[in-house]
């Protein structure tokens, strides 16, 4: 039907909710005077509905609020008579009045004034006004992190070690998202490592020292033990003892899933390492797995292979087990789907594995498909891997 001011103030919300009108506040954008959606009767309604239509107008043109723009038209009876051809909010005062949005509005005009020390970041406040706002408390903290982290370009501490004046240890861990975004706008790419990426990698990315995960290892032949003095085939170390280990072994397996890792058959004159991942860094200061003849069997989809990828930047001799064409086609039922892909150019991937990673990008066998390491029969995987003890 015809629009009410109901319906007129549902639209102002709707234009409010989509962060425009704060936006301008950096981009300095004119949207006013600002028309709006008017549904009005049509001739034939005017014509047979004459009364309705009339308190129609009258209604409308109570509403203080609105600029209305008047048509004449000519009526067989009633004679001329002025009908809303349009409406318009005049000033953004008026829109504020109406959605009592006010004082969200200073806040942010006192946040975007709050942030032209760093120019940079304005283009963040433009383009999330909202999100801001939610952050309007802790955005001069922000604005300080921000600040310390240009001034130390090599911080090299953990993230509990940043003493800034008033803002307590866990205050960054707990912001790691949006301090992530802003950092992004601010450091230079130096001051960033692109190859860690997300809040898991927030510390590795902007120069911190994280926390690093214990190696996980065992032996697949009795006869090579991890630690003479030690029985155990099933051992952690942290990164530090793992590299200064000196084992006997020709060959180490590196095997993403746990229960294919337990579930490994003894393999002459070798050992295996669980879940290294993205988490090749535990791995590199090892430079007795240089000696070695490296295995890695990880997933057969876009991430498995850039995993691979990033392995063989600090071990290029690195062998993919279990991840080609023949074992993916084999057991195309057993696929699921991978959510989000990778879409990274991969340099050092063999040229049938460079084949098979662009197939799973270009869907070539399904859509977003993955092939999890757990889902290989076992059997399938335990004839490969005998072969690796002969």
């Amino acid at each position: 039907m015809w629009t009410t001011e109901k319906e007129i103030k549902q639209q102002l919300d709707k234009l409010w909710q989509k962060g425009g009108f704060l936006s301008a506040v950096v981009s300095g954008e004119s949207l006013f005077p600002l028309k709006l959606k008017l549904n009005k009767p049509t001739s034939k309604q005017i014509t047979e509905q004459f009364e309705q239509v009339r308190k129609w107008v009258a209604e409308l043109a109570k509403l203080s609020f609105i600029q209305i723009e008047w048509k004449s038209i000519s009526h067989r009876i009633q004679g001329e008579q002025q009908i809303p051809e349009s409406i318009w909010i005049k000033d953004l005062d008026t829109l504020l009045t109406v959605l009592r949005q006010k004082s969200v509005y200073q806040q942010f005009i006192s946040l975007v004034e709050m942030t032209k020390g760093e120019p940079q970041l304005l283009v963040w406040l433009e383009k999330y006004p909202f999100k801001a706002v939610e952050l309007a408390e802790q955005w001069q903290s922000l604005l300080k992190v921000v600040e310390w982290r240009k001034q130390n370009p090599s911080p090299n501490i953990y993230l509990r070690q940043v003493d800034i004046p008033t803002i307590h240890t866990k205050f960054i861990e707990q912001h790691k998202a949006v301090l992530a975004e802003l950092f992004n706008l601010v450091l230079d790419e130096s001051q960033i490592d692109s190859q860690f990426s997300g809040v898991s990698q927030f510390a590795q990315r902007y120069g911190f020292c994280d926390k690093l995960k214990p190696v996980r290892l065992r032996n697949l032949d009795p006869d090579y033990p991890i630690l003479s003095e030690i029985s155990y085939s099933d051992i952690s170390l942290d990164p530090s003892s793992f590299a200064q280990l000196q084992p006997k072994v020709s060959k180490v397996i590196i095997v993403e899933n746990e229960i294919n890792y337990l579930t490994l058959p003894n393999i002459k004159d070798c050992w295996a390492i669980w879940g290294a991942g993205y988490g090749v860094n535990q791995l590199i200061n090892a430079k007795w797995l240089n000696k070695c003849q490296l295995y890695y069997w990880g997933d057969i989809d876009t991430h498995g292979f850039a995993i691979l990828n990033q392995l063989r930047t600090a071990f290029p001799k690195v062998t993919s087990l279990l991840m080609d064409k023949e074992v993916l086609v084999d057991n195309l039922a057993l696929c699921s789907r991978e959510e989000k892909q990778s879409n990274a150019v991969l340099s050092n991937l063999t040229e049938q594995e460079q084949v098979l990673y662009q197939a799973l990008q270009q869907n070539y066998y399904g859509e977003k498909l993955r092939l999890e390491q757990e889902f290989v029969p076992f059997g399938v995987a335990i004839r490969r891997l005998e072969c690796l003890g002969t």
